[in-house]
C-alpha cells in the first residue's frame, strides 16, 4: 500500500535530488553511494504510489506531483530545523525561562543587576523577578513555581534546599551631616543613646542586632521601625536615627546616606533557595553563579 514504507532517509533522497537534480550530487550531499539513493528513490516512489521525477537529456526533472509534495516536505523540514535549533538553544542555555523570588532587600537593585548580567550571557531566555518576604519566596519554590529564591539566612521550609552565597558583615549607616558621619568606622559605643532605626520587632535581623547590643551593654532609643531594608534607609536620610542594614542594600545606599564599617562585625548570610525535590536545572545553576559572583564583589 502507498505510504506504508514512507522512511524519513527516503524522503531526504527525495530532497537532495529536487536540489541538486543529478544522483552524482544528492548522493554526495547525503554522504552515501549513487546506488542508495537511486534505491531510496525508488522505495519514495513505491511508497507514495506515483512517479516524481523523468530523465530528460540525463537529469532529472521533477513531475508537477513532486513539485506539490517538495512544498509539503519543505515545510515539514523547516519544522524540524526549528526542532534542531531549539535543541541547540536549550543545550547551550539560549533559550528557555527562569522564575526567581527574592526578599525585598536582593529584590530593588541587585536581583535586577544580577539578571542583566545573566541575560547578556543567556539571550534568548525569560526571566521574571518577584519581589516576596523570605517566607512566601521559599513557599514558591517549594511549590515549583519558581525556580529558586535568593534571601537572607532563615530557617528552610519543607521542600527547600538553601545554600549559602556567601557571609558579609552588616553596615553602619548615618544620615549626611550627622556627627557620626565623620567617623571612619562605627562600634557599639557610638550608638550609645542615638536615635536608632530598627527592624521590625521578631524579624532575623532584629533579634541579631538587639542581641549585639545588648551583650556589649549599649542602651539606644529605639523609636521608629521598618519591615524592610530599602525603609530603614528612608528613614536614615529622613534623620530619624541611625542604623545597621545588610551590605547589600549597603552598596547602594551610599548616595543616600553615609555608610560605615560597623564593629564588631555582624555577620549576615545570603542563601539561595532551591527545591530539594526537583533536579538542578542548569539555568538555575547558571543564575545562583551570577548571584554569587555579584555578591563576591561586594567586598
Amino acid at each position: 500500500m502507498a505510504g506504508s514504507e514512507l522512511s524519513i532517509r527516503q524522503v531526504e533522497a527525495f530532497r537532495a535530488l529536487m536540489a541538486s537534480r543529478t544522483v552524482t550530487r544528492a548522493a554526495h550531499a547525503l554522504g552515501v553511494s549513487q546506488p542508495a539513493v537511486s534505491r531510496l528513490l525508488a522505495d519514495f516512489e513505491a511508497s507514495v504510489g506515483f512517479a516524481l521525477f523523468e530523465r530528460k537529456h540525463g537529469r532529472l526533472w521533477p513531475t508537477g506531483q513532486a513539485h506539490a509534495l517538495h512544498a509539503e516536505v519543505e515545510r515539514a523540514f523547516s519544522g524540524f530545523d526549528r526542532v534542531v535549533q531549539a535543541a541547540a538553544q536549550i543545550r547551550e542555555q539560549r533559550r528557555g525561562a527562569i522564575c526567581v523570588a527574592a526578599a525585598p532587600e536582593f529584590a530593588a537593585d541587585f536581583l535586577p543587576r544580577v539578571a542583566a548580567a545573566f541575560a547578556h550571557e543567556h539571550a534568548g531566555v525569560d526571566i521574571s523577578l518577584l519581589t516576596l518576604g523570605a517566607a512566601q519566596a521559599l513557599e514558591r519554590v517549594a511549590a515549583q513555581r519558581c525556580d529558586l529564591a535568593i534571601v537572607g539566612e532563615t530557617v528552610s521550609t519543607c521542600g527547600v534546599r538553601l545554600e549559602r552565597l556567601g557571609q558579609w558583615p552588616m553596615r553602619g549607616i548615618v544620615p549626611r551631616g550627622h556627627p557620626l558621619a565623620r567617623k571612619r568606622a562605627l562600634n557599639a559605643a557610638h550608638c550609645e543613646g542615638e536615635a536608632f532605626v530598627s527592624f521590625a520587632t521578631g524579624t532575623p535581623e532584629r533579634v541579631r542586632i538587639d542581641r549585639l547590643f545588648a551583650e556589649c551593654g549599649v542602651t539606644r532609643r529605639t523609636g521608629v521601625e521598618a519591615d524592610y531594608a530599602q525603609a530603614v534607609v528612608t528613614l536614615v536620610e529622613a534623620g530619624m536615627g541611625i542604623a545597621l542594614i545588610d551590605p547589600v542594600t549597603a552598596a547602594v545606599a551610599g548616595a543616600r546616606v553615609a555608610v560605615k564599617r560597623f564593629e564588631p562585625a555582624l555577620e549576615v548570610a545570603v542563601m539561595v533557595a532551591r527545591n530539594e525535590r526537583q533536579e538542578t536545572a542548569p539555568l538555575a545553576d547558571a543564575f545562583a553563579r551570577h548571584a554569587a559572583a555579584a555578591l563576591a564583589r561586594l567586598r
